[in-house]
């Protein structure tokens, strides 16, 4: 590609160039940073310690002090959604590396040994993906008991045949090409044609899929908080913070309203972000 100058463009100017004339990837990653940058400073941008109780201010309207008021234990509800960014995209990425080193990782196997590891691997995938994600996730959630890590781990053993299918196909695809067949057969160990020849060209549909997932493992996590199956209190969650919410709704309408807002555009901004980096990533797409 050339740039306005007449030099040629670099593939990293040019995916900048196309990212910035892309509307969803534009608007999608504007949330999205934003919402990350707030997650990391959550402590230094919380006005109270999210824990803070004041029985005095229970169900206090918003004011100067407490700009979106107060919830059921005198807590602050602006401080405690700040803080719950930083869970729920903590949540977030710690699912998505499980998700993606396991989920690729077999499904890679599987489409390039074949096989019994290809029949072994998505015979589990298919097991899984019988169930609603969901509802397989509230049923692990449900016997593992309630927590951080039992989120990670249920939304983690949802999602991982999605990747798995995804990068097994890839690999399927990949297989039959030139340079594949060539490192076969100079005797390129199959670990290193793993990770050197197939891993890099699959990864950018990865990326894809994991920026989509990011709205569904969020909206996941929220749902297990607000049925009282994922973060636990003093932990601030947004799921269960509208649960919370919920009851007070018609007379203290702030905490549901405003949490349910902030949960609504974080979701809408990681799914425009993945349509984004599908139409610049997916050749074709792209050059239609």
């Amino acid at each position: 590609m050339i740039g306005e100058s007449g030099a040629p463009e670099s593939e990293l100017a040019e995916f900048i160039r196309r990212f910035r004339g892309n509307r969803n990837a534009l608007i999608g990653g504007s949330i999205v940073g934003l919402v990350v940058i707030v997650a990391l400073l959550a402590r230094h941008l919380a006005p109270y310690d999210f824990a803070d109780t004041n029985l005095a201010l229970v169900w206090m309207e918003p004011d100067g002090d407490h700009l979106l008021g107060t919830d059921s234990l005198g807590r602050d509800i602006l401080s405690r959604i700040l803080s719950g960014a930083s869970i729920s995209l903590g949540v977030a990425g710690a699912v998505l590396a499980i998700t993606l080193v396991l989920g690729a990782g077999l499904g890679m196997l599987a489409g390039y040994l074949g096989g019994w590891v290809d029949t072994v691997v998505m015979r589990a995938a298919d097991i899984i993906s019988a169930f609603p994600e969901l509802i397989f996730a509230i049923m692990l959630a449900a016997v593992l008991g309630p927590g951080v890590a039992t989120v990670i781990l249920a939304l983690a053993a949802v999602w991982w045949p999605g990747v798995s299918r995804l990068a097994r196909s890839l690999v399927l695809g990949l297989r039959q090409e030139q340079f594949i067949e060539a490192a076969i057969v100079s005797g390129t160990r199959r670990r290193r044609i793993i990770l050197r020849h197939f891993l890099p060209n699959i990864l950018a549909p990865l990326l894809v899929r994991a920026s989509i997932g990011v709205g569904f493992i969020i909206t996941a996590e929220a749902t297990l908080s607000f049925l009282g199956l994922g973060v636990q209190e003093p932990l601030p969650s947004w799921g269960g913070m509208i649960r919370d919410g919920l009851s007070v709704l018609r007379t203290d309408p702030s905490l549901a309203i405003s949490t349910s807002a902030v949960l609504g555009v974080t979701i809408i901004g990681f799914n425009l972000l993945g349509d984004g980096l599908r139409d610049l990533l997916d050749p074709r797409i792209r050059d239609r």
